[in-house]
Protein backbone atom coordinates (compact mmCIF):
# COMPACT_ATOMS: atom_id res chain seq x y z
CA UNK A 1 0.00 0.00 0.00
CA UNK A 2 1.63 3.34 -0.90
CA UNK A 3 1.89 5.99 1.82
CA UNK A 4 -0.02 9.25 0.70
CA UNK A 5 2.18 11.94 -0.55
CA UNK A 6 2.63 15.55 0.97
CA UNK A 7 1.37 16.84 -2.44
CA UNK A 8 -1.28 14.53 -1.65
CA UNK A 9 -2.55 15.48 1.24
CA UNK A 10 -2.77 19.08 0.60
CA UNK A 11 -4.77 18.46 -3.06
CA UNK A 12 -7.25 16.37 -0.69
CA UNK A 13 -7.59 19.24 1.94
CA UNK A 14 -7.95 22.14 -0.49
CA UNK A 15 -10.96 19.93 -2.21
CA UNK A 16 -12.39 19.56 1.37
CA UNK A 17 -12.06 23.03 1.95
CA UNK A 18 -13.30 24.30 -1.27
CA UNK A 19 -16.67 21.98 -0.76
CA UNK A 20 -17.27 23.34 2.54
CA UNK A 21 -16.82 26.69 1.50
CA UNK A 22 -18.77 26.87 -1.43
CA UNK A 23 -21.56 24.91 0.19
CA UNK A 24 -21.55 28.03 3.32
CA UNK A 25 -21.31 30.71 0.33
CA UNK A 26 -24.57 29.18 -1.44
CA UNK A 27 -26.85 28.45 1.15
CA UNK A 28 -25.69 30.38 3.86
CA UNK A 29 -24.11 33.45 2.95
CA UNK A 30 -25.35 34.55 -0.71
CA UNK A 31 -29.19 34.02 0.25
CA UNK A 32 -28.37 36.54 3.63
CA UNK A 33 -26.62 38.74 1.47
CA UNK A 34 -29.24 38.96 -0.42
CA UNK A 35 -31.82 39.54 2.53
CA UNK A 36 -29.43 42.37 3.45
CA UNK A 37 -29.20 43.45 7.47
CA UNK A 38 -33.21 43.65 8.10
CA UNK A 39 -34.13 40.96 6.14
CA UNK A 40 -31.58 38.07 7.42
CA UNK A 41 -32.36 35.72 10.01
CA UNK A 42 -28.48 35.51 11.37
CA UNK A 43 -26.63 38.77 13.00
CA UNK A 44 -25.11 40.70 9.49
CA UNK A 45 -21.83 40.69 11.33
CA UNK A 46 -22.00 37.04 11.23
CA UNK A 47 -22.74 36.85 7.52
CA UNK A 48 -20.54 38.87 6.41
CA UNK A 49 -17.55 37.39 8.69
CA UNK A 50 -19.04 33.69 7.61
CA UNK A 51 -18.75 34.97 4.06
CA UNK A 52 -15.36 37.00 4.42
CA UNK A 53 -13.62 33.15 6.02
CA UNK A 54 -15.15 31.44 2.94
CA UNK A 55 -13.49 33.48 0.12
CA UNK A 56 -10.44 33.45 2.56
CA UNK A 57 -10.85 29.55 2.71
CA UNK A 58 -11.36 29.54 -1.32
CA UNK A 59 -8.01 31.32 -1.90
CA UNK A 60 -5.97 29.66 0.84
CA UNK A 61 -7.70 26.12 -0.97
CA UNK A 62 -6.04 27.35 -4.38
CA UNK A 63 -2.59 28.42 -3.04
CA UNK A 64 -2.45 24.65 -0.77
CA UNK A 65 -3.43 23.04 -4.29
CA UNK A 66 -0.47 24.30 -6.25
CA UNK A 67 1.82 23.84 -3.03
CA UNK A 68 2.34 26.81 -1.87
CA UNK A 69 3.31 26.32 2.09
CA UNK A 70 1.19 30.13 3.33
CA UNK A 71 -1.45 28.80 1.34
CA UNK A 72 -1.29 25.43 3.85
CA UNK A 73 -1.07 28.20 6.72
CA UNK A 74 -4.24 29.75 5.87
CA UNK A 75 -5.99 27.22 5.61
CA UNK A 76 -5.23 25.99 8.97
CA UNK A 77 -6.02 29.26 10.99
CA UNK A 78 -9.33 29.25 8.57
CA UNK A 79 -10.25 25.37 9.69
CA UNK A 80 -8.84 26.14 12.98
CA UNK A 81 -12.15 28.94 13.30
CA UNK A 82 -14.51 27.12 11.65
CA UNK A 83 -13.40 24.59 14.48
CA UNK A 84 -14.18 26.99 17.15
CA UNK A 85 -17.28 27.40 15.39
CA UNK A 86 -18.25 23.85 15.32
CA UNK A 87 -17.61 23.75 19.11
CA UNK A 88 -20.02 26.58 19.54
CA UNK A 89 -22.20 25.28 18.02
CA UNK A 90 -22.37 21.84 19.48
CA UNK A 91 -22.58 23.60 22.73
CA UNK A 92 -25.13 26.11 22.27
CA UNK A 93 -27.61 24.65 19.37
CA UNK A 94 -30.46 22.39 20.45
CA UNK A 95 -32.02 20.35 17.53
CA UNK A 96 -30.57 16.95 16.38
CA UNK A 97 -29.99 18.10 12.68
CA UNK A 98 -27.99 21.37 13.99
CA UNK A 99 -26.17 18.96 15.88
CA UNK A 100 -24.92 16.71 13.53
CA UNK A 101 -24.08 19.06 11.49
CA UNK A 102 -22.08 20.76 13.91
CA UNK A 103 -20.63 17.32 14.57
CA UNK A 104 -19.94 16.28 11.23
CA UNK A 105 -18.14 20.09 10.29
CA UNK A 106 -15.70 19.48 13.20
CA UNK A 107 -14.65 15.94 12.06
CA UNK A 108 -14.00 17.62 8.31
CA UNK A 109 -11.90 20.49 9.86
CA UNK A 110 -9.85 18.70 12.03
CA UNK A 111 -9.41 15.87 9.22
CA UNK A 112 -8.22 19.08 7.09
CA UNK A 113 -6.35 20.52 9.33
CA UNK A 114 -4.58 16.68 9.98
CA UNK A 115 -4.00 16.85 6.27
CA UNK A 116 -2.30 20.39 6.33
CA UNK A 117 -0.26 19.09 8.44
CA UNK A 118 1.06 15.78 6.45
CA UNK A 119 4.38 14.72 6.52
CA UNK A 120 5.54 11.78 4.63
CA UNK A 121 7.59 8.77 6.32
CA UNK A 122 10.77 8.99 6.19
CA UNK A 123 12.82 5.59 6.50
CA UNK A 124 15.73 5.90 8.39
CA UNK A 125 19.21 3.65 7.36
CA UNK A 126 19.60 1.40 10.20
Amino acid sequence: MAAMTRSTALKLAAALSVLVACIGIGLFDLPNLVRGADGSAAPFALVVGSFTSDIVALVAAYAAWRGQKWGAVLLILVNAFWIVQAIASLLFDSTTTELVFASAMLVHHIAVVSLCLWRERVVSAA
